[in-house]
């Protein structure tokens, strides 16, 4: 592979980049920015290295990266190169904003654009794709590339591929797989690739080099900071869509093991919340008067009752076996620190973490754990929740004392790398941190009502929740803190600081329904006679 200089970067997914460009959003940054960025630099490359070639040909599918293609268009024909630009359907039909608002200003301001709708129409002007250009742009798909090619794409990277002119790709080229580097029907063979921000992972693999060609890195705007800040587009690793043949217990099975004689609330808090967040069913295990009280405050969970005021080392086998029906168990909230009690967390962890299951630890739960030195337990699958203090325990020092955040997240990772084995610590605060040691990020939702009690049991819910959704818990413990945090500063805004716990419950179903767009989905398992009943009497 020949790279522009030496490649000292890590390369990005498309999942990754997705996160990203739209994170990117969220501090501020709008995209078109990036749009723009991208397709000046893809201009510049061309006009600084290549004077003399005069007549060049921007192919554009309907996406974003198209829209790179059609601001690179742009710039070239402001300097004074004979551009074509050809776009793979019509203007309006593209679901990109951007992309359209790009495609009608470069036809605006004179660039000769066709708006191409079958191959027999591409065909018609194959010579501008074949004999005309000196340099062909690709912007075709990029990293939009999803199964088998469409018909009128496919033909148009053939028609590229019988060019002698220069090819030129943006970001990757059309019809290479930019996670694995394979191609499924064929691609854009290229001689220079410029990809955005980072490479993409397929880019790297020694097979693509003969589409790839040479490889340049450029950056388009994008602050490091993007890749560290939790935000909407964290949304992507969720798994929220359902089939309509959907069966009970699909959708998540969690075990909540919490409660005491004096805290009952707690776990009927995390509990309530992961059903709110879509999990199919929630188990609470609490000792009997704490079981009782539960049942008493909703008819809404399983509680299963253990002798006793309090949990024991004699309950380990007994609730270990009803934790090996879960896929998630959260442990901890409201369960007291009684001697006999935090023996029976560490056992009953030390068991679980050996399972492999996922595991949440949450409240007077960390505390078992700092006080039975289990932190080198924090393995591949555990998240640990603690604030300032219990942090402290469990690690044995305090988090770093630096005000900005973006260093405090990286020096809470190296202290978590070094005493932990590669589980997630969600440090709550002012700014959440969230870390496994390698990777970290910080979390800026949330506000000064959120001190009220039981809100720490509202997130150790949600991520509970959530790791039914993730494969991985550390996106898991991210999209927690950062729905929760939403939440709460939805709560505020509405109540002030008058805020009840069960106030910021309710509000997460609204923040889920508007952050991933639910009522497309909602509508997409109804049944059409349904919908036409609801519609009927106003309904829907």
């Amino acid at each position: 592979m020949r790279y522009a200089y030496t490649l000292i970067v890590r390369p990005l997914t498309t999942t990754e980049m997705y996160m990203i460009d739209r994170n990117c959003e969220y501090l501020g940054i709008p995209r078109r920015i990036l749009m723009e960025n991208a397709g000046r630099e893809v201009a510049k490359y061309i006009i600084e290295n290549y004077p003399d070639k005069r007549r060049i040909t921007v192919i554009c599918g309907l996406g974003d990266n198209g829209g790179d293609g059609a601001v690179a268009a742009r710039y070239l024909h402001e300097h004074d190169r004979e551009v074509k630009l050809i776009i793979l359907g019509r203007i309006e039909d593209s679901r990109s904003e951007i992309a359209r608002e790009n495609f009608k200003i470069a036809k605006l301001i004179g660039v000769e654009t066709y708006e191409i709708t079958t191959p027999f129409e591409l065909y018609s002007i194959m010579d501008i794709i074949v004999t005309w250009p000196d340099i062909i742009v690709d912007a075709i798909l990029g990293t939009g590339i999803r199964g088998a090619l469409r018909d009128l794409q496919y033909n148009a990277i053939r028609l590229i591929n019988m060019s002698k002119a220069l090819k030129i790709c943006v970001d990757v080229p059309s019809g290479l797989d930019p996670d694995t580097g394979t191609v499924r029907d064929v691609a854009v063979r290229g001689d220079v690739t410029i990809t955005m921000h980072r490479p993409k992972i397929g880019l790297l693999n020694r097979d693509a080099e003969k589409y790839v060609g040479k490889l340049i890195i450029v950056d388009i705007g994008i602050p490091r900071e993007a890749e560290h800040v939790v935000g909407p587009g964290d949304l992507i690793y969720l798994k929220w869509q359902r089939r309509r043949e959907s069966r009970k217990g699909e959708h998540g099975r969690i075990i909540i093991v919490g409660g005491s004689d004096e805290f009952a609330g707690a776990p009927a808090l995390a509990a309530l919340t992961a059903f709110r967040l879509g999990v199919d069913i929630v188990t609470v295990i609490a000792p009997r008067t704490a079981a009782h009280d539960i049942r008493s405050q909703t008819p809404n969970l399983i509680v299963i009752p253990v002798e006793g005021k309090y949990f024991t080392e004699e309950h380990v086998d007994l609730v270990y076996q009803y934790c090996t029906r879960a896929e998630v168990v959260l442990i901890g909230p409201g369960i007291s620190t009684r001697d006999q009690t935090m023996n029976f967390v560490a056992e009953l962890f030390k068991r679980l973490v050996e399972s492999g299951k996922k595991i949440i630890v949450d409240a007077d739960g960390i505390k078992a754990l700092a006080r039975h030195e289990l932190a080198r337990y924090v393995k591949k699958n555990v998240i640990v929740t603690p604030h300032l203090r219990e942090y402290s325990l469990l690690i044995g020092d305090n988090p770093p004392n630096i005000g900005n955040p973006w260093r405090r997240g990286e020096e809470i990772a190296r202290q978590v790398r070094e005493r932990c084995d590669g589980g997630t610590i969600l440090l709550k605060g002012n700014i959440d941190v969230i870390t496994d040691g390698e990777r970290w990020k910080i979390n800026m939702t949330g506000n000064p009502s959120m001190t009220v009690g039981g809100t720490g049991d509202i997130l150790s819910g949600a991520v509970a929740a959530l790791c039914t959704k993730c494969e991985d818990v550390f996106h898991a413990a991210c999209i927690g803190a950062f729905i929760v945090g939403l939440a709460g500063d939805v709560t505020a805004r509405e109540l002030g600081y008058h805020v009840l716990p069960t106030d910021i419950l309710e509000n997460i179903p609204r923040i889920m329904m508007k952050l991933l767009d639910e009522y497309k989905e909602i509508e997409r398992v109804l049944h059409e006679p349904s919908i036409r009943i609801l519609r009927s009497l106003d309904l829907y």
